[in-house]
């Protein structure tokens, strides 16, 4: 790859968000000049070489405040990325130009590059038709999803690889025409240089349950179906929750705990640091991912057991194309009483939790990056090979 350049474009933070950071250093490692167009955080330079990759950030920061607001906050992100990714390619060409959905129609930002001659990825982190379906309570037939499943059509078409997060995301594109062999399933799954075993290494103590949940903090996580749980538990589990990161559903999580009266019992960290993030995930009795849709990614499960840290979560088809019963504790979706009782049987059997999560760890290994990050490099490799723009 000596020398290839690269540009990923995606509406987030870099380097805090931990899969872009992954997959630019991997791009990195293997021989590719890397850049990164991203949102701009406080206090961070508009420009600055992190580990090796090109960092350019737009002014714009992540709104969650009604639907106007997205839509100015997406197109204002569009048009800039846009700007700066044509602006970047006349300079110095890319080969390869990698767009990360939401949306999906970021794809058309990488444009001019595409039509100077770089070769176009769409990475689609979400199934935005059946997910949109199935938050809204809509059938598939709907006028909004039917303007989705454009948006997809179009981006895709516009794109010469598409990526998608597990294979039920894969089959869904091939069901709605895409090319199979247009795409590629890359499993989200963690850095091992971040996320392994050796970091987690505590005792029990007594029957206090410690949870943790981590990421953007939205409705269709799930969070608040923890919240009832542990009312329903009752003051004779002892059971703490720690909910890491920050999203607009947060005040709304706060106001119900306070009402529910376990308020005590669960504890925001909002956003922190890398290191701070790994403490609170290893120090963990159980890592709760209680989704509440399909062909969400995920990821989070993988970055529990990829740290040994047994899981409880709802049980989703996508979970359970990767791990078993034998593997995860699984819950109705969205039941909390049922949630309460996979709780509760946790607490009574940590060792059956244990081993649970040591089998999970030994399927893993077929998921892990070292593996997936193959097929990752593939697909670049095959497209700068396709441009005939040859690789020593």
């Amino acid at each position: 790859m000596s020398g290839e350049r690269c540009c990923i474009i995606r509406r987030s933070y870099y380097p805090a968000e931990t899969h872009l950071r992954r997959n630019a250093e991997t791009l990195a490692a293997a021989g590719y000049e890397v850049d990164v167009i991203c949102l701009r955080g406080p206090g961070e330079p508009a420009r600055e070489v992190v580990d090796g990759v090109r960092v350019y950030r737009l002014p714009l920061r992540t709104r969650r405040a009604g639907l106007p607001l997205y839509v100015m906050d997406y197109g204002g992100f569009f048009a800039l990325a846009a700007a700066t990714v044509g602006w970047l390619h006349l300079r110095h060409p890319y080969a390869v130009v990698e767009a990360d959905s939401m949306p999906d129609a970021l794809a058309f930002a990488g444009l001019v590059p595409r039509l100077a001659g770089a070769r176009l990825i769409l990475y689609l982190f979400e199934s935005m038709p059946e997910l949109w379906a199935q938050k809204q309570g809509v059938p598939m037939t709907h006028w909004s999803v039917r303007l989705l499943r454009w948006q997809e059509r179009v981006s895709c078409a516009v794109a010469d690889a598409i990526i998608c997060c597990h294979e039920m995301a894969r089959n869904v594109l091939v069901q709605h025409g895409v090319p199979e062999q247009k795409v590629t399933a890359v499993l989200n799954v963690p850095d091992e240089r971040m996320f392994h075993r050796a970091l987690r290494a505590h005792e029990r103590r007594g029957h206090e349950l410690r949870l943790v949940q981590h990421g953007t903090i939205t409705e269709n996580y799930g969070i608040q179906v923890v919240l009832e749980a542990i009312r329903l538990l009752g003051p004779q589990h002892r059971v703490h929750f720690d909910i890491v990161g920050q999203g607009e559903y947060r005040p709304v999580l706060e106001a119900l705990a306070r009402r529910l009266g376990v308020e005590e019992q669960v504890e925001f960290h909002g956003f922190v640091t890398r290191e701070r993030l790994m403490e609170l995930l290893a120090r963990a009795d159980i890592g709760v991912v209680p989704m509440l849709f399909e062909y969400q990614s995920p990821n989070k499960m993988f970055e529990f057991v990829a740290l040994g840290v047994p899981v409880i979560a709802s049980d989703r088809r996508t979970f359970r194309q990767h791990f078993s019963d034998d593997e995860v504790l699984y819950f109705r979706t969205g039941d909390a009483g049922d949630l309460a009782r996979a709780i509760a049987w946790a607490i009574a059997h940590p060792r059956g939790m244990e081993e649970r999560a040591g089998r999970a760890w030994e399927r893993y290994q077929e998921y892990r990056w070292q593996v997936m990050k193959e097929r990752y490099l593939g697909v670049y490799d095959l497209l700068v090979r396709q441009a005939g723009r040859g690789m020593s």
